[in-house]
């Protein structure tokens, strides 16, 4: 089902009308995105947003950046091989200088969240441009100068044509935060030295802030190679008419019952919204009701990766007549 379909859904179960008073299909919208977020984000459901990214090392950079909630393997097909998780501790204390110790990567080492996906190569002036003409707001940056000292930044965006945040700022080593006044019409990049340079970060269309999840190879890179991330992906909350949930379509009316437990709570019918959210009793929910189906989606998930693992996939009846395996 799409966005615009659960959101008539719901509409039909509270005698609305498909074109209901603004603040209700707002809300409404909202509530299916919440609980979007809570169904897919709970334990257990990670298979629901498990993604592989294809990412190149260049040589003599240490660390790198994705669009990622988490990361779980690395790996790489020239040596056919799985990169170790190291802690930052031990990248520290083995690679105090990374620029100064290159080779093939043989590990990789969470570095935490960042709004950039690269850091500057030395201390730079930093430019930024948009890939749309309509991006004239103002872009905010906040820097680490090569001092120490912490520094805001800020210019109006014309467009294509990068503009320099700070022609007398040109000693930036580090960016810990990257956003827009408005929300972006393009991509728009951050760039070291020029309008050309290494690309530093970049926020999407229709976004705002600029979200990266950064790593770093041990050793540091002596050549280009191409690199495969497991992860789960960021989510990003269903905004057109015809977005549709993660979660599998026969559990859908998860999102409408949802929604519908929240109206229900803002409405001040209480009784409503706990029948329909466990049936009346927190410690055995019903089946039909949200919370068990959650459990029952959450069920379904762990036998698919039973599956997956080879784990054992016989009935209860196989078990009983068919030999153990």
């Amino acid at each position: 089902m799409t966005l615009l379909e659960l959101e008539q859904d719901a509409y039909d179960r509270l005698g609305q009308s498909q074109t209901p008073p603004t603040a209700i299909s707002r809300r409404i919208e909202r509530f299916i995105n919440d609980w979007h977020r809570r169904v897919v984000s709970a334990a257990g459901m990670d298979s629901l947003r498990r993604i592989l990214v294809s990412q190149a090392s260049v040589a003599n950079t240490s660390s790198y950046g994705l669009v990622m909630q988490s990361i779980r393997w690395v790996t790489e097909r020239s040596n056919d091989r799985r990169l170790l998780k190291k802690t930052l501790g031990w990248y520290r204390e083995q690679y105090p200088d990374p620029p100064n110790s290159t080779g093939t990567p043989f590990a990789w080492v969470p570095l935490g969240r960042s709004r950039i996906h690269t850091l500057p190569a030395n201390a730079s002036e930093l430019f930024v441009k948009s890939t749309s003409a309509s991006d004239t707001g103002t872009a905010y940056v906040e820097v680490i100068r090569s001092t120490g000292y912490r520094r805001s930044l800020s210019v109006t965006m014309t467009g294509v044509t990068a503009v320099s945040l700070g022609a007398a700022i040109t000693d930036v080593i580090d960016i810990v935060n990257f956003y827009l006044s408005a929300a972006a019409v393009g991509t728009v990049t951050l760039h070291e030295d020029s309008g050309t340079g290494t690309e530093l970060s970049r926020i999407p269309i229709g976004g705002r802030f600029a979200r990266f999840l950064r790593y770093a190879l041990a050793p540091t890179p002596s050549s280009a190679i191409t690199y495969l991330v497991d992860g789960i992906a960021d989510l990003v909350d269903m905004a057109n008419d015809t977005d549709e949930p993660l979660i599998p379509i026969d559990f859908h009316d998860i999102l409408v019952n949802g929604a519908l437990v929240n109206e229900y709570m803002q409405l001040g019918r209480e009784l409503q919204a706990r029948l329909l959210l466990h049936g009346g009793n927190p410690d055995r929910p019903t089946e039909s009701s949200v919370e068990g189906r959650i459990k029952r989606l959450r069920a379904s998930l762990y036998e698919l990766d039973e599956e997956e693992a080879g784990g054992d996939t016989r009935t209860f009846d196989e078990t009983i007549n068919l030999p153990i395996v």
